[in-house]
């Protein structure tokens, strides 16, 4: 197996009142810090009106005044802008936004070998060309002495800047950057895209036109992504917003580029995938190869004949540097082998040969491979010096090492993952051993083994259409929401075998207990392929993704890594998640039949399948994943289902029908005897078992006795089925109107059958106080508290409830998780019939049963 070490995020055991979402999600949600019921509404539901007031960040109400005046004045306006995709799309929007109000609007982008950022000859040109007002975007806000330059020739500057704040601000007009501490705004990542795009917010807001920006949500998209910026907060709305936007755009250049990419797209869900390793590599060629104002016109162009030249042009400027890419990693690879670079603490690579423009690319790719920090440089024998990309692992801060030897740089700069600098060519060997002395101080050997992070640990049974329709939510996934790592655990593998061109990539399929999953992709691992044993229990981290083929959804598994196992189970965690299924599902069968979306379908179980029928006709089969969910629960529990058409596809092999399943509460009985009728209730409530104690006494005083019973009882001892007793009799057979007064969250099976209030309601004919004691006596009521009580009116009938909980240990559902219960004598409600027979034995014993409250209900 791989040398990798998994780290695990944390299990929450935490539920929100009003938040009716999966615990796989909501420990998704938790672990990456949105924890609360209004930060995970926000997140869930990320409208573009929740974008805050642009006017929040300092300085914006400035630049709008400048260009407000500027279009006023018919001043000409001029973006200065940056090479990489961010550049590209801020300038892009900036021009757009602006020419859609205005005429007087320009652009410049310097070239890769002016460098980055403003320059002095650059301003000048603007000047010449009769600039008045220039907007940076992405770039400007270290800028200092080219401000002084532009202050002094009369050109007024707003910089838009999103880049971190290591000096003084420059004495711009306006300095916009969402890490100025003045601001009220306070989220800090914006992109550059991101950050030119609240000015222009603030600037249609002002023109009265506010909606009209966001016509151009999918390029601030596109920047926002390829930025690699967190994918939270107005980013994330960005982001979502803009790929919906996308995949119907009416930008030209944006739509002949990804008919050209992709052939039909509109009916493709775009995703951050799409953007950031597809789409925006496209955009960051001309930069990286030639000039980035190519593609700066593919966005902006109105001709149809250019955006098909641009776009085919920009594609095939791609495929070079991706050639390009792929000549210098394997140079790379040739110089790591032949010089042992890999034995060392980090890989400094250099030759003539490599592009300064593809080094970051290719500095990625090897510590992707070989987990060690890594540096590339280009070799400029002319200039005799040596331009480099840094990239670094976990734990190796890349600049605080370049700091430690500063004084063989010509110059240098970056961030704690990745980094730049110049170097003269004679200074690379003794750049070399001082960076392996400082790796050998700094980092250990298991700082060399890859962290893998896992999100949460996924049963088995959860893979499924419908539980991917819940993880998209929390789409679009990118840089802090990544798309989730799951672990599957103690699987077998079969049907091992080499795939792709090269047969480099491994395929294969999953076995645990009766699922069986087809066609799992490992990449890049087809050494792996006689590891791999098929009598062995192993763990296996993947990414889920939807695919279709031949008109039908797929969920596909890619794998991230594989580690051997014990082949033991948390059996308890196993059943609470089995158990935890958050209704209603998404789900969907195919079929030849023409249905209607008002046909009434119903599910017929048999062991193998669950056949979908409209009346008496068969007209599809629920798919396996979700059959294996509905069919365990109905078996343990009784559940039933109802299923609503919410959606059909008419595609060519056949039709595709959405559907939502949900759980039936409702209660069918054929009886015409009493007796009878609450013999049909209970095993519709709690199958083959008996009511306990408690429950007995209480609801023959009620039914038998005709008595209004007060009653004290413990949590746990199946007070719901007492209730739902009452009222599946009370409404189903007699047609009476009950009220629960409660302050607790109740089941939805419950509501299904009484309403609920936090206080009395005239009008009901029978009352249920749930540990809520009532102001005056009510005949046709049942008062259940959980502590004693003093003074108790004695129109009531009394019962005190007594159990002996000597041999049983209360646990909490989490703290049974937690200690790896794996013995026969754990209980929760959610345990499946047998085991739930098994204790009832049990308890007969004198052995010690752990469980949760609800095992008093069997005592």
């Amino acid at each position: 197996m791989l040398t990798t070490k998994w780290i695990e995020n944390k299990k929450h055991f935490k539920t929100f009142e009003n938040i009716d979402l999966d615990n796989e999600i909501i420990d998704l949600l938790l672990n990456r810090g949105i924890d609360d019921e209004k930060k995970i509404t926000k997140f869930i539901n990320s409208n573009l009106e929740n974008i805050s007031t642009p006017f929040s960040l300092k300085d914006v109400d400035k630049g709008v005044e400048l260009i407000f005046n500027a279009i006023k004045n018919k001043k000409n306006i001029w973006i200065y802008g940056d090479y990489d995709v961010d550049g590209i799309t801020s300038t892009s929007l900036s021009y757009l936004s602006l020419k859609e109000i205005y005429d007087n609007v320009f652009y410049y982008i310097p070239l890769r070998d002016e460098g980055y950022g403003l320059n002095k000859e650059a301003l000048e040109y603007i000047k010449k060309e009769g600039g008045d007002l220039v907007i940076t975007v992405d770039c400007g806000i270290s800028s200092i002495d080219e401000v002084d330059f532009a202050n002094s020739i009369e050109l007024d500057i707003i910089i838009t800047d999103h880049h971190e704040i290591n000096n003084k601000l420059p004495n711009a007009k306006a300095v916009i950057n969402p890490k100025r501490d003045e601001n009220e705004f306070e989220f800090k990542y914006l992109a550059g895209v991101g950050t030119v795009f609240m000015l222009l917010y603030g600037l249609y807001i002002k023109l009265g036109i506010k909606n009209e920006i966001f016509k151009f949500i999918d390029i601030v998209a596109i920047g926002t992504v390829a930025d690699i910026v967190p994918l939270v907060e107005e980013n994330r709305i960005f982001v979502k917003h803009g790929l919906k936007k996308l995949r119907d755009t009416k930008n030209i250049g944006l739509k002949k580029l990804l008919k050209n990419i992709y052939g039909e797209y509109k009916n493709k869900e775009l995703d951050t995938y799409d953007i950031g390793f597809i789409i925006a590599p496209v955009f960051n060629a001309a930069g990286r190869l030639e000039d980035a104002k190519k593609a700066v016109r593919l966005i902006i162009t109105n001709s149809e004949t250019e955006a098909e030249y641009l776009s085919k042009e920009l594609i095939e400027q791609n495929n070079e540097r991706k050639d390009i890419q792929n000549t210098i990693l394997e140079k790379v690879e040739k110089d790591i082998i032949s010089r042992g670079l890999d034995k060392r603490g980090a890989i400094v690579s250099y030759s003539r040969d490599y592009h300064h423009g593809i080094i970051g690319i290719v500095a990625s790719k090897i510590v992707d491979k070989y987990y060690k920090p890594t540096i590339i440089m280009e070799v400029k024998e002319t200039e005799k010096i040596a331009v480099a990309s840094c990239r670094s692992i976990e734990n190796f801060n890349i600049m605080d090492a370049l700091n430690s030897m500063k004084e063989v740089f010509l110059k240098y700069g970056g961030h704690a993952g990745a980094a730049g600098f110049s170097i003269e060519i004679d200074k690379i060997t003794e750049f070399e051993n001082k960076l392996d002395e400082y790796c050998k101080k700094i980092l250990g050997k298991d700082d060399y083994i890859k962290p893998l992070k896992i999100d949460r640990e996924l049963i088995i049974d959860k893979i499924s259409f419908e539980f991917f329709e819940k993880l998209k939510l929390l789409k679009p996934f990118g840089f802090s929401n990544p798309n989730p790592i799951f672990s599957i655990r103690n699987i077998r593998v079969t049907n091992v075998r080499l795939i792709g061109k090269e047969k480099t990539h491994l395929m294969f399929d999953i076995i645990k207990e009766s699922i069986y999953i087809r066609n799992l992709v490992w990449f890049n691992n087809g050494h792996m392929k006689d590891n791999l044993e098929l009598n062995k229990f192993y763990n296996i981290a993947v990414k889920l993704k939807q695919e279709m083929y031949k008109d039908k959804y797929y969920i596909k598994l890619y794998v991230e890594d594989i580690k051997e196992s014990d082949g033991k189970d948390n059996k308890i965690k196993n059943y609470i998640d089995k158990y935890n299924l958050n209704f209603p599902l998404k789900s969907v069968f195919y079929t030849k039949e023409k249905l209607d979306i008002n046909d009434n379908l119903a599910i017929e179980f048999d062991e193998e399948f669950a056949k979908i029928k409209n009346g008496f006709k068969i007209v599809g089969f629920l798919n396996k994943d979700i059959f294996n969910n509905l069919i365990y629960l109905k078996k343990n529990f009784n559940f039933n289902y109802i299923i609503k058409i919410k959606k059909i596809e008419e595609k060519e092999a056949n039709y595709n029908i959405f559907i939502e399943i949900d759980r039936d509460y409702n209660f069918n009985s054929f009886s015409i005897k009493e007796a009878n009728i609450f013999n049909d209730i209970k095993k519709f409530l709690i199958s083959d078992f008996e009511y306990n104690s408690f429950q007995k006494k209480v609801l023959g005083a009620i039914f038998k006795d005709k008595k209004t019973v007060l009653a004290v009882t413990k949590y746990g001892r199946g007070i719901d089925t007492i209730y739902l007793t009452l009222a599946i009799y009370l409404k189903t057979v007699k047609e009476k109107k009950i009220l629960l007064i409660t302050k607790d969250k109740k089941s939805k099976f419950l509501k299904n059958y009484l309403d609920i209030s936090n206080e009395y309601i005239k009008g009901y004919d029978f009352y249920i106080y749930d540990n809520i004691n009532p102001k005056d006596f009510i005949k046709n009521s049942l008062v259940i508290s959980y502590s004693d009580i003093d003074n108790i009116d004695n129109r009531y009938f009394f019962i005190k409830d007594s159990i002996n909980e000597k041999n049983i240990v209360i646990l909490t559902e989490d703290e049974l998780i937690r200690k790896g219960f794996d013995e026969d004598n754990i209980y929760t409600k959610k345990i499946p019939i047998l085991e739930k027979k098994h204790i009832v034995n049990l308890l007969k014993t004198k052995e010690i049963i752990y469980g949760t409250r609800d095992l008093r209900a069997l005592l």
